[in-house]
């Protein structure tokens, strides 16, 4: 059976006996209906898989299979903070925060695209750029020899030319820009390492809404980490997630627990067109679930 499940079902299990409820303080969400939306939660949750054995998708329920990829593909390979664009590509999970110039301002893409960490130039680098290895979009040349590639490209270079630095890490948590994000990013730091001969992942996480945006995430970042172990010609290993705040809304609670009394079924398999060797060579046809037996969809309000 499904071992994403199974851990899943302990955080749950967890919030439901040792959470604490935020009744008593002034919480920002709201539900649709302008009333606040209450959550019950508990701090610092540590969700662990070894990625290579199973795709990491709920069963109990039914987890999208192209809304997690499609925002995916928008934030990581096209770097994209602009909504319609999104849209275009049909999905619609950032609908609520567009700003009037379409954009969640200097958000999730537009950080993944615009910070960017200096490396000296050198012909394996130049090489990278003309294969397209690297997207080079944004990348900026200094007179003494350097670039800066964007944290995207950076973090590519860094597991071809050096995959044992303990240094490769992604950040969408940029002081300087957070006021001027629709909303502070959840899913805020990737770090990766080798170990074990593998390639691991730790994904940190501000808040994490465990109804809707748990098995979204999950889903999402194991597909990310199995893409860029592709590219870069190594073995896919662990994937932890280290929740800050893992919490559930007070409409969801009733929900949640109905669900975790369901039986569940084997992971399903995941596909990745092997033959892809740049991660900016991936379409969304080139990601593929099939033999998910779920028990079906349980529709939940999205918090706003």
């Amino acid at each position: 059976m499904s071992n994403y499940d199974l851990v899943y079902i302990d955080v749950v299990q967890e919030i439901f006996k040792n959470g604490e409820w935020d009744y008593d303080t002034p919480v920002r969400t709201k539900w649709a209906d302008e009333t606040p939306a209450y959550a019950k939660s508990v701090l610092n949750v540590k969700m662990k898989f070894d990625n290579a054995k199973e795709a990491l998708m709920l069963t109990q329920k039914r987890v999208p299979k192209k809304d997690p990829i499609i925002e995916l593909f928008w934030i990581w390979i096209y770097k994209s903070n602009n909504v319609r664009k999104l849209q275009e590509m049909g999905c619609h999970v950032w609908d609520e925060w567009m700003r009037s110039d379409e954009t969640i301002g200097k958000a999730y893409g537009w950080q993944l695209g615009n910070k960017r960490r200096k490396v000296e130039v050198t012909e394996v680098l130049l090489e990278m750029l003309r294969t397209g290895f690297l997207k080079g979009i944004n990348i900026e040349f200094t007179n003494d020899g350097y670039a800066y590639l964007d944290q995207v490209d950076y973090l590519l270079y860094s597991l071809k030319t050096n995959p044992f630095s303990r240094r490769i890490k992604t950040t969408l948590w940029c002081v300087e820009d957070l006021d001027d994000m629709s909303l502070p990013p959840c899913v805020y730091e990737t770090h990766w390492e080798m170990h074990g001969g593998r390639l691991c992942l730790t994904v940190k996480v501000r808040s994490n809404d465990m109804g809707l945006g748990n098995p979204y995430n999950v889903f999402q970042y194991s597909v990310l980490h199995r893409m860029v172990a592709q590219v870069t010609g190594l073995e896919v290993g662990t994937i932890c997630f280290n929740i800050d705040n893992a919490h559930i809304y007070d409409r969801h609670i009733d929900k949640l627990f109905d669900q975790i009394q369901r039986p569940i079924h084997d992971a399903p398999d995941l596909w990745i067109n092997p033959e892809i060797t740049s991660l900016y060579d991936f379409t969304i046809d080139d990601i593929k679930v099939t033999n998910y037996n779920n028990e079906g969809s349980i529709p939940m309000e999205v918090a706003i």
